[in-house]
Formats: structure tokens, sequence, C-alpha cells
């Protein structure tokens, strides 16, 4: 008879896992972003563009943690790849609103698609019930990631305070 795993084997194992999956996702996020030509901070903004659709630099800025000085930089280096424009907001013209163009699915296509298909495939593997539970658990994960990262951000900002410490830069 096989050994039925203890709650803690599982727990170990569940966690180990998703250790494993965070590093093969950024491993993979890297290769992505050297084959498209760009760095981490580029496709992570490219991202939340294409997530959220249009917003301003300001609204990009706080999304991807970026000063206004570094989101200015990021968007005029899109904009010159032809990744994102700038547009005028229908309803305020005086807000400029930063959007991706249709050159980000042509570059981003060869190493996204392949993945998303694929993504598809195994999911569809799951029934509905299953798929929920999925789902619950990825918004438990990013809300309890996201509490976190602004945690680390906190204790970063109260190092950085405190005078004659290193910054860590």
């Amino acid at each position: 008879m096989p050994h039925r795993k203890t709650r803690a084997e599982l727990e170990a194992e569940a966690v180990e896992a998703m250790r494993g999956w965070q590093t093969d996702q950024d491993m993979f996020d890297d290769a992505a972003a050297i084959y498209v030509g760009l760095n981490r901070t580029d496709t992570r903004a490219i991202d939340i563009l294409d997530r959220n659709g249009p917003m301003t630099a300001g609204q990009l800025a706080a999304e991807a943690r970026l000063t206004s000085g570094a989101v200015t930089a990021l968007v005029d280096r899109l904009e010159a790849a032809g990744l994102v424009r700038r547009t005028r907001d229908t309803v305020d013209r005086r807000r400029v609103m930063i959007e991706i163009t249709p050159k980000v699915d042509e570059v981003m296509a060869p190493v996204f698609g392949p993945v998303a298909a694929e993504g598809y495939r195994n999911i569809g593997r799951y029934s509905d019930e299953d798929i929920e539970k999925m789902l619950a658990f990825f918004t438990m994960s990013r809300e309890f990631l996201q509490r976190h990262t602004a945690r680390v951000h906190e204790m970063i900002a109260k190092r950085d305070e405190r005078p004659g410490e290193a910054s860590g830069d």
C-alpha cells in the first residue's frame, strides 16, 4: 500500500513547488526580456499596460513602483521602440495616456504565444471546481505578496532614513 503523505509533507512539497515555480518564472521572464531586447522593468511595464489598459505615466509609475523620472525614461525608451504611444485622454485632453501598440503583440508573440497556447491546453484538463480553487489560491497569493512587498518597502524606507547606515545601493 503506497505511503499517504502527511499534511506537513504536503505543505512542505507545495511550498517547495511554489518556490521552484517562482524561480522558473523569473528565469523565463529574464530570457523573454533578453529575446525581445528589453530589460525586466520595460517588460513589467508592458505587462501592466497590457493587463490594465491605457494609463497615465503617474499611474504606471505607481503600479511599477518607479519614480517619475524613471517612468519618463521608460516611456521614452518604449515609445522609441514603437511599443507604446502617448495619446490624449478622450475625456480630459490635458491628460496624456500611455498605451501599448500593436507592435507589442508582434514582438512578444514568438515568446508568449506558445506559452499561452500550452497554458490554455493545460488548464483545459481541470474541472471548473479545480479552476475556481486555483483562482482562489492565486488571488490569495497575490494579495499576500502585495502586502509583504509593501512591508519590505517600508523596511527599506526606514532603513534609508537612519543616518550613517548603508542604503544597499
